[in-house]
């Protein structure tokens, strides 16, 4: 079968290899993948900036944003049949004392020790066939087939903002406008979230005002905000909810001064950069003369899929085929290198191994 790998921590190693098919044992299922999503934690793996091969092995299959509909099953299966259409999920727990884990909370492990399909000591979804554990697996109805390789990122989205609102129920607290920094599939679905749960909502990216990302801004009913015409220090509004999905120090800095008072930030991005505040106890005293809270949220669970799948039905009704659009480009598996140039403008890249 088909598949593509990556040496993790080589430049540039990401190619399309043969591999076996696999067999699944007692409590597995095997996976027929349609298609999977590259994101920017995909092409990261492939610079080489992190990322491990699970042992024995010297290279990773990539794609934990996958939709596959199942092949067969093993003997020890119950509730899933061949021909389901299932998305499934990122993170294992591998250790055994940790309290969140042991309650389904693998996304909150207190100890790291923890698998990642296509990210680390996993291989991923980007094959013809792969493996998985019937217990994390989420049945997608067909209605939802065109846009279910979103769920992932979703996921993501729905973690966040659950914790954000409950975080707040630290006080008597009534949000009304939120500020989601980035307008990538995962900024774009944070704002959709946000809309559907009546917020104001403010999107900042630095395509033009007549791009498809400012378009689908406009679509829910949002405000897009082109930075490059319009810097965030000139936004006269304070936010209640701060949503980072830039992954850009120098934007998350620059943000800050934009939280309401009571209000509390999320933090989506992995900041690489070395920019330093050189003012950081100014921040650190308008965060605690606010009542200003910060936290970092990461990977997702199995519930806040089924929250993705219920919610994609939402904005499915609200605002028709808006979520189908953030797809926007669809490429063969042999076509697979387009998705990992560099300077992309597309929303979201798709490898389809099935067409």
């Amino acid at each position: 079968m088909k598949a593509l790998i990556v040496k993790p921590l080589k430049r540039n190693s990401v190619e399309l290899a043969d591999m076996p098919k696999p067999v699944p044992s007692e409590r597995q299922v095997l996976l027929e993948t349609l298609c999977v999503g590259i994101d920017g934690t995909d092409r990261e793996i492939n610079e080489g900036v992190y990322g491990a091969p699970p042992e024995c092995s010297d290279f990773l299959v990539l794609g934990h944003e996958a939709l596959t509909r199942i092949n067969a099953v093993g003997s020890g299966v119950q509730g899933f049949s061949p021909g389901d259409l299932v998305v499934p999920t990122v993170r294992r727990s591998c250790c055994e004392n940790c309290l969140n884990c042991r309650k389904g909370e693998v996304s909150m492990c207190l100890t790291g020790n923890y698998y990642e399909h296509g990210i680390y000591k996993l291989h991923g979804f980007a094959s013809e066939y792969a493996l998985c554990d019937s217990d994390f697996l989420v049945k997608i109805p067909s209605e939802l087939e065109n846009v279910a390789v979103l769920l992932e990122p979703l996921s993501v989205a729905e973690k966040a903002i659950l914790q954000g609102f409950k975080i707040q129920q630290r006080m008597i607290w009534e949000p009304k406008r939120a500020l989601v920094l980035g307008a990538g599939s995962l900024g774009l679905l944070v704002a959709m979230l946000l809309r559907l749960r009546g917020l104001e909502v403010y999107s900042i990216a630095t395509q033009p005002k007549d791009s498809l990302k400012a378009n689908i801004v406009n679509n829910i009913g949002g405000t897009y905000v082109n930075t490059a015409e319009t810097p965030l220090r000139a936004l006269s509004v304070k936010f209640d909810l701060i949503v980072e999905a830039t992954g850009n120090v120098g934007v998350a800095i620059e943000s800050l001064p934009l939280l309401a008072v009571n209000g509390v930030f999320c933090f989506l991005g992995v900041y690489r950069e070395k920019e330093v505040c050189q003012d950081f106890g100014k921040v650190l005293t308008g965060m605690v003369l606010g009542n200003r809270l910060m936290f970092g949220s990461v990977s997702s669970d199995k519930v806040h899929f089924e929250s993705g799948v219920r919610d994609l039905f939402e904005i499915q009704r609200r605002y028709g085929s808006v979520v189908e659009r953030l797809i926007t480009e669809k490429l063969g598996v042999d076509d697979f290198r387009r998705a990992f140039l560099p300077g992309q403008t597309t929303i979201k890249a798709v490898v389809c191994f099935k067409s």
